[in-house]
């Protein structure tokens, strides 16, 4: 299994990105279990990045019954960074290898399951968001 690092630039702000990433997560089927400031602000007061966690409800569910620990290690985790003026990077990182070292077999599946689904939230927002290749081209929704 892998741990699953993604990352790319979308063409909206910081507080934006965080709240369609929200959108879509939770719209997978997530729970946030929270936001930080990992770096803190910049000089105007805005974060100079955002964190979120989060953790699949049904999955997390059923992996507990396997390991009732499960909620140490299956933990999605994606940081929002600005990128040049009015632009994003999302870096998220699902937890697909800590489940299977300290989980083993008991947690794989849950793991991959888990793993499909943050793919599937994170690639609706990089389709929906990323930068325009030219201004005429159409701009696709995704599914």
């Amino acid at each position: 299994m892998e741990a699953l690092p993604v990352r790319f630039t979308i063409d909206l702000s910081v507080e934006r990105a965080c709240a369609l990433l929200r959108r879509e997560l939770e719209r997978e089927g997530f729970v946030v279990a929270g936001t930080v400031q990992p770096e803190g602000e910049d000089q105007s007061g805005a974060p100079a990045s955002l964190a979120l966690y989060a953790y699949h409800g049904r999955t997390m569910q059923e992996a507990s019954r396997a390991d009732r620990r499960v909620g140490l290690y299956m933990l999605c985790a994606v940081t929002i960074r600005p990128q040049g003026q009015g632009a994003s990077e999302i870096q998220g990182v699902s937890p697909s290898q800590l489940a299977g070292v300290w989980g083993g077999r008991r947690l794989e599946q849950h793991a991959v399951a888990q793993r499909q689904h943050f793919e599937r939230a994170l690639s609706r927002l990089e389709f929906d968001h990323a930068p325009d290749e030219s201004a005429a081209s159409p701009r696709r929704r995704a599914a």
